[in-house]
């Protein structure tokens, strides 16, 4: 079993999946850090490298997202899923090309890859898509206070445009059963017990196909570890 755990930045989605769990004893798959990118110090020298390197740097995110998920479908068990490949794709590569950074013609040609990779065995959609949300002005305020420095330091009007994004992507997103979450009703950082209500909702949506492991000890649950994708 898989369970995916969608949204913007600053919207709670690793704490919400470490939670999780460890409450259903599942294991875990952090969004990829990916320090090995080649394409990043490109990308980021200037507008025109953005330009040059933009489709380059997608196609390696999307790489190396689906190797990640043929290794997660291969050690087999139940999942719980730091960011979606589909926002990799839906959401953070459309940007670029709307944004003027990728061309028509490479937008056409990622896209046509996407929709090929979404055959594969490892794309097999979530049992269950947990979707954090909250208006723009919340996200901000948690950005501020919780972000990564360069987060912090960003154009605000880079995290508008990525909430317009994401609720788009979201209203037309069919591809699985759906449970969205405001994030001003849940804030795991001030209220780690707000993990149980979530849960409770989570058994809800999916009754009897999450495994009763909540009784497990948590040092059981913990040595059961995590998975950060590469």
């Amino acid at each position: 079993m898989l369970l995916g755990v969608a949204g913007m930045i600053g919207s709670g989605k690793t704490t919400l999946s470490r939670a999780l769990a460890e409450r259903f004893g599942m294991q875990l798959a952090l969004e990829s850090v990916d320090d090995e990118n080649p394409w990043l110090g490109k990308f980021y020298a200037g507008p025109e490298g953005m330009k040059a390197f933009g489709l380059h740097l997608q196609l390696h995110f999307l790489a190396t997202r689906f190797a990640s998920m043929r290794k997660m479908r291969g050690i087999g068990g139940s999942w719980v899923l730091d960011r979606t490949w589909y926002e990799d794709a839906e959401i953070f590569a459309r940007g670029l090309f709307e944004q003027g950074y990728m061309s028509p013609d490479e937008w056409q040609l990622y896209q046509r890859l996407y929709g090929e990779l979404l055959h594969a065995p490892a794309a097999r959609p979530p049992r269950l898509l947990i979707y954090l949300h909250g208006p723009l002005d919340t996200i901000l305020e948690r950005i501020a206070t919780r972000g990564r420095p360069k987060e912090r330091d960003a154009d605000p009007a880079y995290f508008a445009a990525l909430h317009e994004r994401y609720e788009r992507w979201v209203g037309s997103f069919r591809k699985c059963r759906l449970l969205k979450l405001d994030v001003r009703d849940y804030d795991l950082i001030a209220d780690p017990s707000a993990a149980e209500q979530i849960a409770a909702l989570v058994r809800r949506e999916l009754e009897g196909e999450i495994p009763q492991t909540e009784l497990w000890p948590a040092e059981h649950r913990r040595a059961r570890g995590a998975l950060e994708p590469r």
